[in-house]
This record gives structure tokens, sequence and C-alpha cells, in this order.
């Protein structure tokens, strides 16, 4: 089973979960929490998975963890792309279409993430109109051109779009962060915490922790 950070796990019951904390009280009163959780850029470790749960409201987050055995589905960001047609009627979904449409050009890797993902693969109501659209687009290596021509075409939509770029080999960082601070130092998200880097002659070189 292939799990990675942002997946949205599924499982049977909250009484799988485990953590070395008592459960806050509005889990068991969240629908998003009961069966549903996302996973956290942690390691895995003997098949323990970090997962996050989610209430009704920022405020509302809790990180345990669960069994790889005890998770029923697993589904990635990536996967969601083919579901947004099913949310014609939600105010993300124009946007949503226009960055499906334009990476379809460059033939790139991405999907939904945060509230936005967690709806359209729950079906579970959890964004507002005011909600942000998080995505994460997933690259195999540092392409400075391609990163900067996505930042003018997110740029340009008129929803406020946050864009995540994975590398599976080194971690995450903030697409806009990048295009401002490539030379002088952005902050990469590993699994073993965060690192100021800066690009070198389009490779990255990794500083010191941050």
């Amino acid at each position: 089973m292939e799990i990675k950070v942002h997946d949205i796990v599924r499982f049977a019951t909250i009484h799988h979960i485990e953590t070395s904390m008592n459960l806050p009280d509005w889990v068991n009163d969240a629908p998003a929490a009961k069966n549903f959780g996302v996973v956290r850029r942690l390691p895995i470790t003997n098949k323990i998975v970090p997962i996050g749960l989610r209430g009704d409201s920022r405020e509302k987050r809790f990180g345990a963890f669960i069994h790889e055995n005890n998770i029923t589905q697993v589904i990635s960001p990536i996967s969601l792309v083919n579901r947004m047609d099913m949310f014609n009627g939600r105010i993300y979904t124009p946007a949503l279409i226009r960055i499906k449409d334009e990476f379809e050009k460059y033939k790139l890797a991405w999907g939904p993430t945060g509230s936005v993902g967690f709806e359209i693969a729950t079906s579970i109501l959890v964004t507002t109109p005011t909600s942000d659209i998080d995505i994460c687009l997933y690259l195999v290596q540092i392409d400075t051109e391609l990163l900067e021509k996505v930042g003018n075409f997110i740029e340009g939509l008129d929803r406020r779009i946050d864009v995540q770029v994975e590398i599976p080999t080194l971690g995450a960082f903030l697409l806009n962060d990048f295009i401002k601070y490539a030379k002088t130092g952005f902050i990469v998200r590993t699994k073993f915490g965060p690192h100021l880097c800066t690009i070198v002659d389009n490779q990255i070189k990794l500083g010191v922790s941050s």
C-alpha cells in the first residue's frame, strides 16, 4: 500500500485511531473526522501512518496515527482531478477547471488538497465561500522556467490559489516562496523538518535547518 503526504485515508471507526492523548470531544461529533484523515508529513514507521483529523473550523485539528491494516481506502490528490465535474455548483470549481485545462498543456501531475480536496474526496461539506484553494503540483525535479510559467498563470486567476510543489526525493515548497526567494533562500518541508534552500544552476541546494 503506497501512502503519501496529502493522501486522504478512510477508516471504519475512530476506535482505530492511535494517539498518546485523549481524542478531543469534537472528534465524535465531526463528520469529517469519523472516517477520514489526511496524511501528515512525517515518516511512516512500522506501518503506522501519521494523519490529521479535521473538524468544522480551523481550530479543530488533531494529529494522530493509524495502522495501515485499518485503512480501507487511500485517495490521492491526483485522483480528485477526475471527480471535479461532480462539484459543478461549488464556487471553487471554475478555477479548478481552468487549472486543469492549463496544466494539461504541460502534462503536469497535480491535485486539489486542503478543504477543497477533502470535500471533493469525501463529499462532506467543509469549505466556505472564502476558503482558499490549495493544490499540490508534483514534479520529478526543479524546473525554474516551468514554475515561473505556472506562477504567472496562477497569479492571473480571480481566486486565491496556494500551490505547493512536491518533489518525491526532496520534499515540498510553496510556489510563491520559490518564485520570490529562489536565489536568496526559501523553505523546503521534509519528513525530518524544514530546511532553508536556494537554487544554483537550476539545482536545489540544501541549507541549514530552519
